[in-house]
């Protein structure tokens, strides 16, 4: 009794592994990604209190100039880092999609095995039965000699 899709069973569960190994990392990237651009928004908000502790008092518009820059600046990469957000998030439907196809051609190949067995334990029981029925014939047609 050997199930002779095994190799293919094998080789299904081992690309599935790939696809969630590769559905962890794409979800790790993400999570960096968001971490990036929670920090340049937090650098935005900073140096948006920078300049506005510096137009009070004294103005320096040398200052006020560079801070606004640097405000531009933080919010290009900001948007800079959205899109790669959105890149990367169509990344991870991907690789969950693939997840979810290898485990459903695992799943039929599982099931194509358990059937497999189901049906040689089966065929098991019946040549055992007739086997059973075979000697207990033997024995009542000596008992009727």
């Amino acid at each position: 009794m050997r199930f002779r899709f095994q190799a293919i069973l094998n080789l299904r569960k081992h690309h599935e592994d790939l696809c969630r190994t590769r559905l962890y990392k794409e979800e790790t990237k993400l999570m960096k990604i968001e971490e990036e651009l929670t920090a340049w928004e937090e650098a935005k908000e900073e140096q948006k209190k920078t300049v506005a502790t510096l137009s009070v008092g004294k103005i320096q518009p040398q200052l006020l100039a560079m801070g606004s820059e640097n405000i531009a600046y933080l919010r290009r990469k900001k948007e800079e880092t959205e899109i790669r957000r959105a890149v990367q998030k169509e990344q991870v439907a991907l690789a969950r999609a693939d997840v979810i196809e290898a485990r459903k051609g695992r799943k039929t190949l599982e099931k194509l095995k358990e059937r497999f067995i189901a049906n040689e334990k089966q065929k098991m029981m019946s040549a055992e039965q007739k086997r059973i029925d075979e000697v207990a014939v033997n024995l009542f047609s000596r008992d009727e000699r």
